[in-house]
């Protein structure tokens, strides 16, 4: 009997006199794996798990057409194994694990160990949880690493990954080379109405070994451990595996491979193959009208004005909010405060109402006179209601000028300017002059690399020269300003200081997108936003076929970070009585394991439009659905006492409170769904 194939792919279990032999690659072309069954697979018992091979007895085997399956004993455990290939050529991997004996097994470790031996120039992601080994992550804190020595390794629940899969890349002579192997969860409810799922992960023995188990976990090389907070692990004796008389475990899994053309951009495979894997719906969600509605209630309550002080401030007023917070305003990250006013002003024209309008009016006026530093062209991130004065961040105990705030809020100030201009609304001289100023600063502000630091301090010198994504916000700025300026040499410039975060990160993702979300310092979700939406209005302004190119890579690096399935919640928990749904939802970065609504929604949708790209459009259409879960509907909704509140962070995993949300609702979380709102209603009217 043959061996299976399909389209350009074959695979096959072999019977050989060292017992049978698993086997797959291309139809007459190279093999990628060729390893005795008994070496892929493990079984332990008893704590700590280990990764021994299995000790097989009895090989059988079966060759029918379209299935292979071969099984043997290891004790008391018979396994079975099943191979098949989908329609889509990939190859499903079934591995049955049954207890023979008439006792209980327990403390079991089962799985499959995916040895490729030892590889050359290799890239791994696990969506979610490790982008080549985190090479930005502060190695001063705990972070999912494998590792490069024999003994590393991190292994975490399935329901940690968006994407349930892990994707490596390496070179094989000339040749770069791709697998992808992902699991297909299946919830393990006890009685108590608790879910555990298995683990996938990648162990480090003479090579990066995919390791698809059970449920048992592993951090840093130890077994047990889990990562539960920010930069916190704690042991655990979870994960291990019961099997009663008779009873079976199952693990679905799929492999896909094939040959790779850009070095380090293997990840797009694990997004394109989880979009035909993976077709579970999102949530229904809200009508976009609602989730405005809902919303602008809640930035109605941080507008604040006393005098000539206006803006948004960054938390809400309203007693029984979780603990008492100083009145500020922070303009960019987690404070948004223009976002917000952009979002009056765009409400204000909507619906001709003059009061919205001159609040944002208010709002700008305020911070561009307030807010400049000793340095011209250099601004305070924050301001200090209560006690009256202008600050910013702190790095080494000194201020420092977020280069990822300041440059959102510049942005924020050149969208609000074409706002205007759209509705013939007059726009003060004063407020060009500033955009000016911002980016005559900017264009002598950047480190020896051609890209901007983390921050500055007060002088205008550099904060720190790590190496960082953190100021692509000051590159979305100029592009945005070039408009406002008719400024034909901005664009330019602008152009040339994305090209340079372009070879820093996504010509090979060596170090990928890192560095922006200002509470951590890992590779993270809001470092490749920003790369994307600067790539994107450079898309829409020129229509040059390079920059759609950029887009679409650095949109497949950012559905890796969003859901593609649900996992299931413990019974007592407030997301599975509220029905939650976690597809369309993205998760935050490799050290905060949790979901949250920071997007570029409408970005991604206009850009699928533009460039013919429907995946991407019912992509940003689902993330939009999805993210209007947990939006305060009436007083006492999710634990808020106003409507058109939501947490900052869903827990969907083992970080911090499975199965909860917070009530931490800093500014950005009105004002960032909300934007996103009004701009693809916009859209729709167009």
């Amino acid at each position: 009997m043959p061996a299976l194939t399909s389209g350009p792919r074959q695979a096959e279990l072999r019977r050989t006199p060292a017992g049978v032999v698993l086997q797959f690659g291309q139809v007459d072309g190279p093999v990628y794996l060729e390893r005795p069954l008994a070496d892929l697979l493990t079984c332990s018992a008893g704590r700590p798990w280990q990764v021994d091979a299995l000790q097989a007895d009895g090989w059988w085997i079966s060759r029918r057409p379209g299935e292979h399956r071969a099984g043997c004993r290891t004790g008391p455990i018979a396994v079975e194994v099943r191979l098949t290939f989908d329609d889509g050529d990939r190859l499903e991997l079934e591995v049955r694990w049954r207890n023979t004996s008439r006792r209980r097994l327990a403390e079991l470790a089962v799985g499959l160990l995916l040895d490729l031996g030892r590889v050359k120039d290799s890239r791994l992601t696990m969506p979610g949880l490790i982008y080549n080994d985190n090479p930005s992550a502060d190695p001063a804190r705990a972070v999912p690493r494998v590792g490069h020595t024999p003994g590393g390794g991190f292994v975490a629940e399935e329901d940690r990954l968006p994407i349930p899969g892990v994707n490596l890349e390496w070179r094989d002579g000339r040749e770069r080379r791709w697998l992808s192997l992902f699991s297909r969860p299946q919830a393990r409810r006890s009685g108590d109405g608790q879910v555990r799922y298995g683990s996938l992960g990648v162990l480090r023995q003479e090579g990066p070994v995919i390791a698809a188990l059970s449920g048992v976990l592993m951090f840093d090389g130890k077994q047990d451990v889990r990562y539960v907070s920010k930069a916190e692990t704690e042991t655990t004796d979870d994960g291990y595996l019961t099997l009663r008389p008779g009873e079976v475990h199952t693990q679905q899994l799929v492999l896909d491979w094939g040959r790779q053309e850009l070095r380090g951009h293997a990840f797009r495979h694990l997004v394109r193959t989880a979009r035909s894997l993976f077709t579970t719906p999102g949530a229904a969600g809200l009508p976009l009208a609602e989730l405005v509605e809902r919303k602008t209630v809640a930035l109605d309550n941080r507008w604040y004005r006393a005098g000539t002080v206006a803006g948004h401030t960054k938390f809400s007023e309203i007693p029984g909010n979780g603990p008492r917070k100083p009145r500020d305003f922070l303009y960019g990250w987690t404070g948004q405060a223009l976002k917000l006013a952009w979002c009056d002003a765009q409400l204000g024209f909507a619906r001709r109402d003059r009061l919205r309008i001159d609040r944002c009016r208010a709002a700008v006026e305020f911070y561009l006179a307030g807010s400049p530093t000793p340095t011209p062209g250099l601004r305070h991130n924050a301001y200090q209601v209560t006690a009256r004065r202008w600050t910013s961040f702190r790095a080494g105990n000194r201020p420092m000028i977020s280069s990822r705030a300041y440059g959102e809020t510049i942005a924020d100030v050149a969208d609000i300017i074409l706002l205007f201009r759209q509705y013939d609304e007059p726009v003060p001289p004063s407020w060009l002059d500033a955009l000016r100023e911002a980016v005559s600063y900017l264009r002598g502000a950047q480190l020896p690399d051609g890209t901007f630091p983390v921050g500055w301090r007060l002088d205008g010198s550099p904060a720190s020269t790590t190496v960082s994504s953190a100021g692509v916000p000051c590159v979305l700025a100029a592009l945005k300003a070039a408009e406002v300026l008719d400024d034909a040499a901005l664009l330019s410039d602008a152009t040339i200081w994305l090209s340079r975060y372009h070879d820093q990160h996504a010509r090979t993702f060596d170090r990928p997108f890192a560095r922006s979300t200002l509470d951590a310092a890992c590779e993270d979700k809001e470092a490749g936003m920003y790369y994307f939406m600067a790539a994107y209005e450079l898309f829409r302004r020129t229509g040059d076929p390079l920059y759609a190119d950029w887009c679409e890579v650095a949109a497949d690096w950012l559905l890796t970070w969003v859901y593609v399935w649900s996992p299931e919640q413990d019974e007592d928990s407030p997301l599975h009585a509220a029905g939650f749904n976690a597809v369309g939802w993205p998760s935050v970065s490799v050290q905060n394991h949790h979901l949250d609504v920071f997007f570029p929604t409408y970005e991604l949708l206009a850009f699928g439009l533009a460039a013919d790209r429907p995946e991407y459009v019912a992509a940003a259409r689902t993330t939009m659905q999805a993210v209007s879960q947990g939006i305060a509907a009436h007083a006492g909704d999710w634990n808020f006492p106003l409507p058109g509140e939501q947490g900052e962070a869903v827990f969907q995993t083992h970080w911090q409170r499975r199965g909860h949300t917070n009530t931490w609702n800093p500014s950005w979380v009105i004002a960032v769904p909300l934007a996103n709102a009004l701009r693809i209603g916009s859209l729709r009217a167009d």
